[in-house]
């Protein structure tokens, strides 16, 4: 009996302790976190950055290109014909926050490619000779770096590196890859400072522009002269551009006035002038899916430097009309094409006719051969085209 008493008061006592024991121990307290939670209201792919109410999106494409015939082939050293590639990655990020003002977005977009760069002429020292000589034709494949965008849009004003207002504002060429073999729709790059206001059917906006490329180089040595203009400001008045729009759906029309500032003499030597002068279009689309299609007419002075589709002399004034249309056959593939047609203004009219199938292979991935017809100024016909391979992401 005492045996008996003496193991159950032990065993209380072990149950005691050990209960004592587990009382003492922490438990730490699992951390919080915070799940990244999707942005719905700044579009696809935006999600909100955690402890913060902006959203962010990552995005961007690789590319490999590859050129080919007449038209976009390269020259090597030994003068035959060889393709023309380019393998590029773009970079895009951007962000969009609601604030009592309206949305304020930035986008930024950088480009990395391994270009081949045609037909290079190199200079060399030919012994103790002072004179340069040519080195042979050939190509040269090298790495680039661009920042295509950088800009803060609050409700409309933008501020930045952009896109000519002239440009984006009406929209680009069709959806192939050689949209500007004839002089194209306006120029690119540029700073601006820009205000688009939209009210859903209805859109305006007017854009104040630097452009870009603006000096004269005087190349004393052997008496030669050596000058690029561009179409940068010379002074504190900025490219002015202005236009508006419809949009019904279905249906859509819009147009945009530009004006070149620039008027002073650069070289009086090679009579060079900074030129100026104004440039419009008008653009009208329609689709009715599974068919879309446009066409734009284009009119300019040579001078200025929004019509790049000049022709002729600088003092003439020069048409363009640009047409194309998409129709897709399934949801992998569509047919796109593009022709436009350019004044000669005494030089020869010029026409440039490219078509292309775009092809998804998976989501994401695309695939899209394309040939391109080109009747120049001379007269002369010219083939080719370009075979594209894209990731986008």
């Amino acid at each position: 009996m005492k045996i008996k008493s003496l193991l159950l008061g032990s065993a209380a006592a072990m149950m005691a302790v050990s209960t004592a024991q587990a009382a003492d121990i922490i438990i730490p307290e699992p951390e919080v976190v915070e799940y990244v939670r999707v942005c719905d209201a700044a579009g696809t792919g935006f999600f909100y950055i955690p402890g913060t109410e902006t959203c962010l999106r990552i995005h961007g494409y690789v590319r490999y290109d590859l050129g080919f015939g007449e038209l976009n082939e390269v020259t090597a050293a030994d003068g035959e014909g060889t393709w023309n590639t380019r393998a590029r990655a773009s970079f895009r990020v951007s962000t969009w926050a609601d604030t009592e003002f309206g949305p304020l977005r930035t986008y930024v977009e950088t480009r990395w490619q391994y270009d081949t760069n045609g037909a290079q002429n190199e200079r060399v020292v030919n012994g103790n000779n002072p004179d340069w000589t040519l080195g042979p034709d050939g190509y040269r494949n090298e790495g680039e770096f661009s920042i295509n965008f950088a800009y803060i849009d609050l409700a409309g004003l933008r501020i930045g590196k952009d896109e000519s207002f002239f440009t984006t504002f009406t929209g680009y060429g069709g959806a192939v890859i050689n949209d500007t073999t004839a002089g194209g729709y306006g120029p690119f790059d540029t700073n601006l400072i820009s205000y688009t206001f939209n009210s859903g059917a209805f859109s305006a906006g007017i854009s104040l522009e630097q452009g870009s490329s603006n000096y004269f180089t005087d190349n004393t040595f052997g008496g030669v002269y050596d000058a690029h203009v561009g179409w940068g400001i010379d002074d504190y008045v900025p490219h002015i551009v202005a236009g508006a729009g419809y949009d019904s759906g279905a249906f859509q029309i819009r147009g945009v006035f530009a004006y070149d500032t620039r008027n002073n003499v650069v070289s009086p030597q090679l009579g060079l002038l900074q030129q100026g002068g104004w440039a419009a279009k008008v653009r009208g689309d329609v689709s009715f899916d599974p068919f879309s299609a446009f066409v734009m007419v284009m009119y300019g002075e040579n001078s200025s430097a929004y019509t790049t589709w000049a022709n002729g002399p600088v003092t003439a004034e020069t048409l363009s009309v640009i047409g194309g249309a998409s129709f897709d056959f399934t949801d992998q593939a569509t047919f796109n094409a593009q022709v436009q047609w350019a004044e000669g203004n005494g030089i020869g009219d010029e026409w440039a006719v490219a078509a292309n199938i775009n092809y998804e292979i998976v989501d994401g991935f695309i695939v899209r051969p394309e040939v391109v017809y080109y009747n120049n100024n001379a007269g002369n016909d010219v083939f080719g085209g370009t075979l594209r391979f894209q990731r986008s992401f």
